[in-house]
């Protein structure tokens, strides 16, 4: 009778090639091996390597077996053979091979054993694995399988054999997670519960799901949803603080309240994380089971604004704003802020941070703070005009720049053409309204020398007796500037900010204002071109203006934007040598703009002008640039909606006159209402005998141009310009992130619900730089027993009790050792530094709480 070989608990799948060769080597020709649960089937070709200059390696397939004798019948006798079979020894009726099995060796090994000796579990888990010999059959789930931290899982091995299917991407096997996958999947048919049936975990997960959140359903198709239906809608009524109605109650998770909270904001946290959105997509299905039972519409605002889950109630909440703004109501709050609080506080929501409903909450914001604003009278001489807008005024146009590009970005959403069209109507009134005072009270001979743009060389560049760099960025009007300087002054390398203004010329376009910013005895406006002559001197290109400039001062240069703006450090450096005065002309608004094919681009343009500049500037500095200028040669009006036929005067002219939609230049005698005169002379500062008219409101000229964005005339918006002036520092960046700290000094917890008060240190400056962060509680294992919060240290207040908010952090209903440590875990989403505070705990059985 042929010899028996049997490895013993202590054996690992090394230790099968070297039994295997022993045999061999005892001089036996051939051995068998019937693995009764092919649990070796996948490392055939392992054995195969590694016994290859002992003995062939032949797998017995079913069928096979008569081949397979006569291949061993007429081998040489010096021929070695393994032959294996993944199944059980046939009975001896159907065994074509056991008179060469009498006579040979045949091998044994403890799969399970060998396995589990591998995986380096507990003696307590062989049952486990032969129960789940099928799952652990296949190499690649094996491998995955033993990538997990065994202390994770010891106590649920089931559950990592969840993991190991749903393709859990970390070292901690978490029920949680394995829950998000199933749900990203699919809420009916879904893939991985067939898998789970597949390897025999499937009744451990509904198991497991009832013991997490008291969830109990029949087993069908939908029972995903089903789960899916009750988590969201726990959580909904769970953040409005009430009682979930009596006609959904099978979907109240109520008991296990403080694990569908974690779960649904790990959920939420996590797709934020991934870039894609399948708590949004599950949310959407809900609706669609929930939404004929009409749980949420005759919910109050202030309910609806504590909740989250769904996008519909961002949908309700944006679309209440809406019907506030109608109403003309200033007063009203939720939940005691104000509109503007509501919106930002939205922004932080699950979908009020996608790009969709950010955009539209910005844009009522802006709605708003517009509203707020544009009631106001204006006052009724050139001085108050002049200082109201400086301080003040100029936040009608962010707003309302900022408004439209919101909603261009939101994509021209039509549920929301109603407060679109009472923003255009507030605007349009505003810039009428103020259009008129301005031109009733405008006067040019009553404007102070310093803040005439002609006589800017003058008295800001031709003093100067260091290096100076003058930015002039074509229509970068004076609202955008000072969004500009609000950015800078949370630069620290800035040393000095400071907003000046210059008052251009009539007509308010390029080639007056571009010829009025350089060194000049005498400015004259052609009459045969559009050109300012600059003391005879044309000005209408760079080269052209580099030439006057080194008539004031040899030692100047002038360069486009665009030839700049791809230099190094030390090219900039180098084009810079030598030179005093420098001149950069930045055209980013005006080209996009002046463009029918990109007009409605305007404001984006002027986003993207911020941006160049704010980064040009940083790196001047870093070329040894320590002073410089932004100024624009003119400013613009610019309406979203497209000027009508009522908007648009029509005025004669002859073939000498220049006609263009906010300006007509003329020596004729022009009577007509709605309209007003400059002369040249005053202007320029010469005897022109010509005169300039121009709308006294902001209608247009009936002329070729723009149908939204114009610029030549009297306004404030077109004439005010920015004059920002920068003094940089060499120094290194002392800027650091806001920090976060708690105040609670007590570390032990005793309830589910932990309150957190979270302090910023410093408010938001030059050198604190705003930060957010995520705060978790983990257990001494790392594994996450908490959602996730994310708090923004963002906070400009002086007071430092203005800068404490409390949060609350919910943890997992679980059972908690009393012995053992906790940690709150504070990590910087910034650089993702992480600090963690130790806390025990002091609970009593979580059931009861």
């Amino acid at each position: 009778m042929g010899k028996e070989v049997f490895l013993m608990a202590d054996m690992d799948i090394k230790q099968v090639v070297t039994t295997l060769k022993n045999d061999f080597s005892d001089g036996h020709q051939i051995v068998f091996w019937y693995d009764d649960d092919g649990g070796f089937k996948d490392s055939i070709s392992e054995l195969t390597t590694a016994l290859a200059d002992v003995a062939t390696v032949i797998e017995l397939m079913s069928g096979h077996q008569l081949e397979t004798k006569l291949r061993l019948l007429n081998a040489d006798q010096s021929e070695k053979f393994l032959v294996y079979s993944p199944q059980p020894q046939p009975p001896i009726e159907e065994n074509h091979l056991r008179d060469m099995v009498l006579y040979s060796v045949t091998f044994k090994a403890d799969a399970q054993e060998i396995l589990r000796q591998e995986l380096g579990l507990p003696t307590n888990l062989h049952r486990f694995l032969k129960d789940h010999k099928t799952f652990f059959a296949n190499k690649v789930r094996r491998a995955r399988f033993a990538k997990f931290d065994i202390d994770s899982y010891h106590s649920q091995p089931a559950v990592a054999i969840m993991a190991t299917i749903t393709r859990l991407d970390q070292p901690l096997v978490d029920f949680f997670g394995v829950l998000k996958a199933i749900l990203k999947a699919d809420l009916v048919n879904n893939k991985y519960l067939n898998e789970f049936k597949k390897y025999g975990v499937l009744s451990e997960f509904w198991d497991k799901v009832h013991q997490q959140f008291n969830f109990e359903s029949d087993p069908n198709e939908t029972q995903v949803l089903d789960l899916s239906t009750a988590l969201y809608v726990t959580m909904a009524f769970r953040q409005m603080d009430l009682k979930v109605p009596a006609k959904v109650q099978q979907w109240n998770l109520g008991r296990k309240i403080a694990n569908v909270q974690t779960f649904m904001q790990q959920f939420s946290a996590s797709e934020k994380v991934d870039n894609q959105d399948s708590f949004a997509q599950v949310a959407a299905a809900v609706w669609q089971v929930i939404d004929q039972k009409q749980l949420f519409r005759q919910l109050e605002i202030d309910d609806i604004a504590r909740a989250d889950v769904f996008k519909q109630f961002d949908k309700r909440i944006l679309l209440w704003i809406q019907t506030q703004l109608k109403l003309d109501v200033s007063d009203v709050t939720v939940n005691g802020v104000e509109i503007d609080q509501l919106t930002k506080q939205r922004e932080t929501t699950h979908y009020g941070q996608t790009p969709y409903f950010n955009h539209l909450y910005q844009m009522m914001c802006n709605a708003w703070w517009l509203k707020k604003m544009v009631g106001t009278s204006p006052a009724d001489n050139m001085s108050s005009l002049i200082n109201d807008y400086l301080e003040a005024g100029y936040l009608v146009d962010t707003d309302y720049r900022h408004f439209v590009y919101e909603y261009q970005q939101a994509g021209f959403p039509e549920d929301f053409q109603p407060v679109k069209n009472l923003v255009e109507a507030w605007y349009v009134d505003y810039l009428s309204t103020y259009a008129v005072t301005w031109n009733r009270n405008f006067n040019y001979q009553e404007l102070a020398p310093k803040v005439l743009q002609r006589n800017f060389y003058k008295q800001y560049v031709g003093m100067e007796n260091n290096r100076i760099v003058v930015i002039i960025s074509d229509s970068l009007r004076f609202e955008v500037a000072k969004e500009l300087q609000n950015q800078f002054s949370l630069d620290d390398q800035i040393n000095e900010l400071n907003m000046h203004y210059l008052v251009t010329g009539l007509p308010s376009v390029t080639y007056m204002g571009m010829s009025a910013l350089l060194p000049h005895r005498q400015l004259a406006l052609q009459t045969n071109t559009r050109r300012v002559a600059v003391d005879g001197m044309e000005a209408d290109n760079v080269k052209k203006r580099q030439l006057i400039l080194q008539q004031a001062n040899p030692r100047s240069v002038a360069y486009r934007f665009k030839e700049l703006k791809s230099k190094t450090r030390d090219e900039l450096r180098t084009a810079f040598a030598g030179q005093d005065v420098i001149y950069i002309y930045h055209n980013q608004i005006d080209t996009t703009a002046e463009n029918q094919g990109t007009e409605d681009a305007t404001f984006a343009a002027a986003n993207e002008a911020i941006n160049e500049l704010r980064g040009f500037v940083n790196r001047l500095r870093s070329a040894s640039i320590a002073h410089l200028y932004i100024t624009a040669d003119h400013g613009y009006l610019y309406r979203d909606e497209k000027l009508k036929a009522v908007d648009k005067i029509e005025l004669p002219t002859d073939d000498a006159d220049w006609k263009a939609p906010r300006y007509l230049i003329t020596k004729r005698e022009v009577e007509e209402p709605g309209i007003k005169r400059q002369s040249l002379a005053a202007v320029l500062n010469n005897e022109d005998e010509r005169y300039v008219y121009y709308p006294t409101t902001a209608n247009v000229f009936r002329a070729n141009g723009g149908d939204n964005y114009v610029h030549g005339g009297s306004s404030l918006q077109e004439m005010l310009v920015p004059l920002l002036e920068i003094r940089t520092s060499s120094d290194k960046s002392n800027a650091q992130m806001a920090e976060l700290q708690l105040v609670n000094t007590k570390r032990r917890i005793t309830s589910l619900e932990v309150p957190l008060s979270i302090m910023q240190p410093e408010p938001i400056s030059a050198t604190v730089v705003p930060t957010s962060y995520k705060l978790y509680f983990v257990d001494d294992h790392d594994h996450q027993i908490s959602g996730q919060l994310v708090v923004n240290a963002n906070s400009e207040k002086k007071a430092i009790g203005e800068r404490i908010q409390t949060v609350r952090s919910m943890l997992i209903d679980q059972a908690y050792n009393r012995n053992s440590v906790y940690y709150l875990v504070i990590e910087n989403l910034t650089d993702h530094s992480i600090s963690k505070l130790q806390y025990t705990m002091d609970l009593v059985n979580p059931d009861d709480i």
